[in-house]
């Protein structure tokens, strides 16, 4: 018996210690820079369970003499660059009418101080006419770069197209050729001619409308140059699956699934449901003083039907949420229990960043010290790391996800419970095998 007991303390013990945990992290900035490192799950899951805000008081930053360096922790985020149009107007330097045809030469300006363009993304004319049809030919250096049409057809419906793609590298000089100098057009007024009969009755009527000629006017043209619009928006939800057990109670008809979570900035909770054509109620509950205690509620459905098709297999939490475990009960009423792709469910976390200040050359690490306080440092640091969105990223030699999650999933929920709770615990085993040995002491003697 009183090997049972030590043997139950002895892990317990060994929670209560708090023992702490350093990784290397992997690569070298050239020149001073602020760098980011992923503050990946492993690393939520090694700091004091149960402890509001674990791993920002408890982390550390270290250099290759252990040092601490100053850090921030913020959301992760991405970068995002779109090309946009910059417009600039041709010089029109001659016009004239060949053959048929109209042709404008422009030349494009440089503006002093300023490079040269290196490519030309689009093209647009700007003309006062509508209801007309144009095509253009575009050539520079003798040398035929493409062609297109203008149009509008206001009078049927809204469609003007005066713009049209044309990448190609940078030229000064470019003529256009438009195949209609000028375009018919009907005019707004019109003759109208009824003539009648000697008794009064309508014999003949002829309306008559006339057509004029336009001149197809240009007031400019104008060339796209490609601008380059960067960025930094949240990065999407990492999601992690968790390699837990579903169970499945007849008699209450729902399925549970219960599962770690490390304090994990959890935002939402995916069900890995591969059955088609269901709709079922799931509840979420989060563990509070050794209770489940309901949180969040959603419903998740899978639908593909003739004429209707649909999948919806995540629970919001509203908020993000960092809890020690969920509880997650999905009511089956009367229908069969869902089959499940792999891991029952997936968490839906937002990506944090351990951000700080790092020298060329310098190696570092990561550790999580069990109980320390939260670290203060220089607010001055502080917003220069803020403020600088696009870091050198950097990497943790953490042990792989994978394996990780299955170990920790392996340990029953109680075995991450808040440290406030883990010392009364010892002290109660530790007592009560000091008791079984006292009374095996008392009966020797």
């Amino acid at each position: 018996m009183l090997k049972m007991v030590v043997a139950a303390a002895l892990p317990l013990a060994a929670i209560a210690s708090g023992k702490n945990c350093s990784w290397p992290v992997s690569g070298v900035v050239s020149q001073e820079c602020v760098a980011a490192v992923a503050a990946s799950p492993q690393l939520y899951a090694a700091a004091t369970p149960g402890r509001t805000d674990a791993l920002r008081c408890e982390l550390r930053v270290r250099d290759s003499k252990g040092r601490d360096i100053p850090y921030a922790v913020r959301p992760q985020k991405t970068r995002r660059t779109e090309i946009s149009k910059e417009w600039r107007d041709l010089k029109i330097v001659r016009v004239l009418e060949s053959e048929g045809r109209l042709v404008v030469d422009t030349e494009f300006q440089v503006l002093p101080d300023s490079p040269a363009p290196s490519r030309f993304v689009a093209l647009k004319i700007d003309t006062p006419l509508d209801n007309f049809e144009q095509t253009v030919e575009i050539v520079s250096g003798g040398e035929r770069l493409g062609a297109g049409v203008f149009c509008d057809y206001s009078r049927f419906a809204d469609v003007r197209v005066v713009e049209m793609p044309l990448d190609i590298p940078f030229r000064r000089a470019f003529s256009f050729t438009f195949a209609k100098p000028s375009s018919e057009a009907a005019n707004a007024a019109f003759e109208r001619t009824i003539r009648e009969n000697g008794d009064g009755s309508l014999e003949a009527k002829s309306v008559r409308q006339s057509i004029v000629t336009r001149p197809f006017r240009i007031d400019s043209i104008s060339v796209a140059l490609p601008r380059a619009m960067t960025s930094f928006r949240p990065a999407e939800p990492w999601e992690i699956r968790m390699p837990v057990k579903a169970a499945t109670d007849a008699k209450a008809k729902k399925t549970t699934i219960e599962t770690p979570a490390f304090g994990l900035p959890a935002r939402a909770v995916a069900v890995n449901a591969t059955d088609r054509n269901f709709s079922r109620k799931v509840s979420v509950l989060r563990r509070i003083d050794a209770r489940w205690h309901p949180f969040a509620s959603g419903r998740i459905s899978s639908v593909n039907l003739p004429g209707e098709k649909g999948r919806r297999l995540e629970v919001s939490f509203g908020c993000e949420t960092k809890e020690e475990a969920y509880r997650i009960e999905i009511e089956n009423d009367d229908n069969p229990p869902l089959a499940f792709d792999g891991e029952p469910v997936a968490l839906k976390v937002t990506p944090y960043d351990i951000v700080f200040i790092a020298a060329p050359g310098e190696k570092y690490s990561l550790s999580v010290v069990k109980g320390a306080e939260r670290p203060r440092y220089d607010e001055t640091i502080l917003g220069y790391i803020d403020r600088v969105q696009d870091p050198v990223r950097l990497t943790a030699d953490l042990p792989p996800l994978g394996a990780f999650l299955a170990e920790c999933a392996s340990k029953p929920l109680w075995s991450r419970l808040p440290s406030g709770w883990v010392v009364p615990a010892v002290s109660i085993l530790v007592f009560a095998a000091l008791a079984v040995l006292c009374l095996k002491l008392l009966k020797s003697s």
